[in-house]
């Protein structure tokens, strides 16, 4: 993903990374912060295509690594984008939510005696 914008959070990155595709991104922004560097793809310097040719061409040449790689993008995928991972993660955030309010309910109860 040769992108020279500042993306705010790539679609793409994580569309590949459920196909347990690992990512080859420029070091911009939310790009550069979705893809682990050598564990779920690679990242090169933007706007440098002799950088990112040499990313492409060391991820071609080492299958073992590319397939390290793909189990870790497919697993980063099912651990933080997926259904059940972000369901989990938004109902810890209403119970955050929900045990702040409870606490705040009982120091003004408490403060009003």
């Amino acid at each position: 993903m040769p992108s020279q914008c500042y993306e705010t959070f790539s679609r793409v990155v994580i569309e590949a990374f459920a196909k347990g595709t690992p990512v080859i991104v420029s070091k911009l922004g939310a790009m550069a912060e979705l893809v682990d560097d050598g564990r779920t793809g690679l990242t090169f310097a933007p706007g440098d295509p002799e950088d990112l040719g040499r990313k492409v061409r060391s991820i071609l040449a080492d299958p073992p690594s590319l397939k390290r790689m793909r189990q870790a993008a497919r697993r980063t995928f099912e651990q933080h984008f997926a259904a059940n991972a972000n369901h989990d993660l938004l109902m810890t955030i209403y119970q955050r939510a929900i045990d702040a309010r409870h606490e705040q309910a009982l120091r003004s109860e408490t403060s009003a005696r």
